[in-house]
């Protein structure tokens, strides 16, 4: 990494999917998608697909100065969980929730182990406070599950270059 190049957070999480055995066993769909207000990835393969890990490749984030006086960018990335399950079965809703909170424990277990890593090339992982929210019964017609969100700081590069401005 360098001040110049952002921490590629959707091929991370695509690398964590495609190594989870969890989520290949249960056939986890990654995809990405623009907010919980779209979540056009999943909806594209609703069909044909029980069960995904979609990545929101839109995120906020903030610029800040560090203790030591460097620049650092804070993004707040957050990632879907969801699995289908038959409407009129609650011990099936139960199942499907169930597979995601593991699914989302054996991430942020994973998670714990590179943030070590990662810190090596001055990506920061905010692992002591993820936030996450469960989808519950009636968030999408047969489809349950949760989302997390986790913070990333990077530093970055804000040397003024007077080649950029006009005089």
């Amino acid at each position: 990494m360098n001040a110049k190049t952002l921490f590629d957070y959707i091929a991370y999480f695509r690398g964590l999917w495609e190594q989870n055995l969890l989520a290949q066993s249960e056939e986890f769909k990654f995809c990405t998608c623009s907010g919980i207000e779209t979540l056009q990835g999943p909806l594209q393969q609703f069909r044909t697909a029980s069960a995904f890990f979609c990545v929101d490749d839109t995120n906020d984030g903030a610029t800040f100065r560090g203790r030591n006086g460097g620049w650092f960018n804070k993004r707040t990335i957050t990632v879907f969980l969801m699995h289908r399950y038959s409407i009129k079965d609650m011990a099936s809703y139960e199942s499907a929730l169930g597979k995601c909170r593991m699914l989302f424990q054996q991430l942020l277990t994973r998670m714990l182990i590179d943030e070590d890593a990662l810190s090596n090339d001055m990506v920061y992982l905010r692992t002591e406070s993820v936030l996450s929210r469960e989808l519950g019964q009636y968030f999408l017609n047969g489809c349950t599950g949760l989302y997390f969100m986790i913070e990333v700081a990077e530093p970055i590069d804000l040397t003024f270059d007077a080649k950029e401005w006009q005089n």
